[in-house]
């Protein structure tokens, strides 16, 4: 497995994710959450896709994350950790790239870009494993989401997923699946404490999320699942959006009115 650019030694981490879909505000939006939102312990999530549907260039998209990663560290001394993704529509993202094009943009990344992590589909892995495998040999963390937002999954069926998603190189997995009612979410995070233990002999850390307003906990109770990054929207007009993103305003009230793991457990 490559070398990890991510710690999580001091637990969970809070992920404020970038959206902007130009350059100047996607600049200027990294220098707000760097200097006003964001934690020793936080990491930004630089959703490209984003960009890449207005039809911006890689190249100067990897340029932009240079200027302003220098302009943090020699005006304010802050090195904050980035993540890149790219999500396609078909997985809850912002573009469509064909496997050719999203293979080398995540090859540009990976050679030139400034970041620590790099976030793929699944979907995309499962085809070009061997490309990836290659590719991701040293520099940079590699993160891989399954998605499912169509359909509730089955015990067997999460049972299946985990395990091919932990024969990935992936340092960090990701799963992300549609909570149509509150069992859903449930059954996530309970199949994911299950796995836990394979997780850990892996050498993997995992992330979950249960979409909808209905997954809501998945994202207030990392103690329970042993999930090591929660996703949080920094600038949202409402507190929790129709599919479940967090403001981190609310993040914040929630887990301070909720009760703990264990009362929560109990109650259910």
């Amino acid at each position: 497995m490559a070398r990890e650019k991510l710690s999580f030694k001091d637990g969970n981490r809070i992920c404020l994710s970038v959206k902007e879909n130009n350059l100047k505000d996607f600049y200027n939006k990294i220098i707000d959450i760097a200097t006003d939102d964001l934690d020793y312990n936080d990491l930004i999530e630089l959703r490209l896709d984003y960009l890449i549907n207005k039809k911006v260039k890689a190249e100067d998209i990897i340029k932009t994350i240079s200027n302003v990663k220098k302009f943090l560290k020699d005006d304010y001394n802050l090195e904050p950790q980035f993540i890149a993704t790219i999500r396609n529509f078909s997985n809850g993202g912002n573009c469509m790239l064909d496997e050719k094009t999203y293979l080398d943009i995540i090859t540009l990344l990976y050679e030139k870009a400034s970041v620590d992590a790099i976030d793929i589909d699944y979907c995309f892995y499962d085809e070009k494993s061997q490309a990836v495998k290659k590719l991701f040999s040293g520099k940079k963390s590699l993160i891989i989401t399954y998605t499912c937002r169509d359909k509730s999954l089955s015990e067997n069926e999460y049972d299946e997923i985990i395990k091919d998603l932990i024969k990935t190189q992936a340092y960090v997995i990701r799963i992300i699946t549609k909570a149509f009612s509150f069992d859903d979410c449930l059954m996530l995070m309970d199949k994911v404490k299950k796995f836990s233990t394979e997780f850990e002999k892996s050498g993997k850390v995992v992330s979950v999320i249960s979409l909808g307003k209905l997954g809501i906990v998945s994202r207030l109770y990392p103690e329970y699942t042993g999930s090591m990054i929660t996703y949080i929207n920094n600038e949202q007009s409402e507190p929790v959006s129709i599919d479940g993103e967090i403001s981190k305003r609310e993040y914040d009230k929630l887990r301070k009115q909720f009760p703990s793991t264990k009362e929560f457990l109990d109650s259910i």
